[in-house]
């Protein structure tokens, strides 16, 4: 008795689905492409694990200074109106959707995901989010949050 094991592969050989995609960002991985293989595993794998969840997380950088806490999301091809800005005191929160485009009868892979996104980012300090401020130009979302307290030092006088 011969016991057949599923394999992640179609009939014609070819491998199906996110066990591919989880392969080739392997293979990204291996090759020295770390950065953006990892963000496609982990996009694939959550997924792949509950499709409930958002299909992508977008980059974030923080910036700081002593009055304010800038963070910038990547969101390109997401257009202003599909993206929701949730902001408290400790942390900030961006969803929404990148639209499903016509595919073309000739493309056969997509890297850049679509659909539903969700990214929460903590903050190194408290912010006022009653006086944030968002702005979105060339797929870059900037949401500018000032400091409930100001980062300035100040001298102590030693006895």
């Amino acid at each position: 008795m011969t016991i057949r094991k599923p394999s992640p592969q179609s009939p014609n050989g070819l491998m199906e689905g996110p066990m591919r995609d989880i392969l080739e960002s392997v293979e990204q991985v291996l090759a020295g492409g770390w950065y953006p293989a990892r963000r496609h595993l982990l996009s694939r794998l959550a997924g792949a694990a509950s499709p409930d969840l958002p299909v992508w997380v977008p980059e974030a950088d923080i910036e700081e200074t002593p009055v304010e806490i800038v963070v910038s999301f990547a969101l390109p091809g997401v257009e202003k109106s599909d993206i929701r800005v949730e902001a408290t005191e400790d942390s900030i929160t961006v969803t929404g959707r990148r639209p499903e485009e016509e595919r073309t009868p000739g493309s056969c892979r997509r890297e850049m995901p679509r659909g539903e996104f969700l990214r929460r980012v903590r903050l190194p300090s408290e912010v006022k989010p009653q006086a944030a401020k968002a702005s979105s130009r060339n797929g870059i979302l900037r949401v500018s949050l000032p400091r409930s307290k100001a980062a300035f030092g100040r001298s102590v006088k030693i006895d």
